[in-house]
């Protein structure tokens, strides 16, 4: 079994707010899901993405494969980067302390966090 992160469409007409949804591959595309990970609206000023940044990471780690616009909307929150860093915990090049401080020190810049 093919397992895919994508889009799930819901709302109104020529309105759509998406779910992030992991998937079968072989699902239609607003069909049955394995899990909700998040929401994602293109319609605000900048689109605004709830995401659970932890489920998301776990099925990355399992083999789930993302498809491009999804793979854009984890880039963006940082999933891709806490995978680069819990790698790097993994091989021994840095600590737990660190990777989530390094995390948190991006996520403060790129939302201009005091």
């Amino acid at each position: 079994m093919s397992v895919k992160i994508r889009l799930k469409r819901i709302g109104k007409k020529h309105r759509p707010v998406y779910h992030i949804v992991v998937t079968d591959s072989r699902s239609p595309r607003d069909g049955k899901f394995i899990e909700k990970l998040g929401t994602y609206n293109p319609h605000t000023d900048p689109p605004s993405t709830v995401l659970k940044i932890k489920n998301a990471i776990s099925w990355l780690m399992k083999g789930a494969q993302p498809t491009e616009t999804v793979k854009s909307i984890l880039s963006k929150n940082g999933v891709f980067l806490k995978i680069h860093l819990l790698e790097g915990v993994k091989k021994g090049g840095l600590t737990n302390e660190e990777a989530h401080e390094k995390f948190h020190m991006w996520y403060k810049k790129k939302y201009k966090i005091q």
